[in-house]
């Protein structure tokens, strides 16, 4: 009867907490600044290159957070920021996964793509060609990851580090860590 008592009261709690990482995930379309390069002690939205307070704000949320990113995956709206180097604007789609990102380490991008890296000899544009290219390869992607998340999560451990995962950044990542797969 404890137990049943405990989780009745806990039930509007955690509403509440699912609720607000829904309205944090929706906020990614206002994101202004993806993390590029970075040379702050914390990355923030002052320092351009170092990513927006929604995006980090996101990536804080931790294993909270990541059913909502997945659920983006596929979100083809245009955000006002710019892809260096390869030109075109991030997706919601493409900052949820750079969140994802900074939340797991090494999560096989191409693999999960089904494209080589270094397609057409063009190295990391092949992600953005491939899921420009047909919004069948954004559904199939989002898909995989989905799968890929499933199938590892219970093998995530929580590893203590600084290292910002998705940029050339220096300084302290926000969350002070990131999970992996267990070796």
């Amino acid at each position: 009867m404890k137990l049943l008592t405990i989780i009745i009261f806990l039930i509007p709690y955690l509403t509440f907490a699912q609720t607000d990482n829904k309205k944090l995930v929706d906020s990614l379309k206002l994101v202004t600044n993806m993390p590029y390069i970075c040379r702050d002690t914390v990355p923030s939205e002052l320092s351009v290159g170092c990513g927006d307070k929604i995006f980090w704000q996101t990536v804080k949320q931790k294993q909270d957070i990541i059913p909502f990113l997945l659920d983006k995956l596929s979100d083809t709206t245009q955000t006002e920021t710019s892809v260096p180097n390869f030109g075109g604007q991030y997706t919601v789609a493409d900052v949820a996964y750079t969140a994802l990102q900074e939340i797991i380490k090494d999560i096989p991008t191409f693999e999960l793509l089904g494209v080589e890296f270094g397609e057409n000899g063009c190295g990391y544009c092949s992600y953005w060609n491939h899921l420009r290219k047909n919004n069948k390869n954004r559904e199939k992607f989002q898909i995989n990851i989905r799968n890929w998340y499933e199938t590892n999560k219970s093998n995530l451990v929580w590893v203590e580090s600084n290292q910002i995962l998705t940029c050339d950044c220096v300084g302290r990542h926000p969350n002070s860590g990131h999970f992996e797969l267990k070796k």
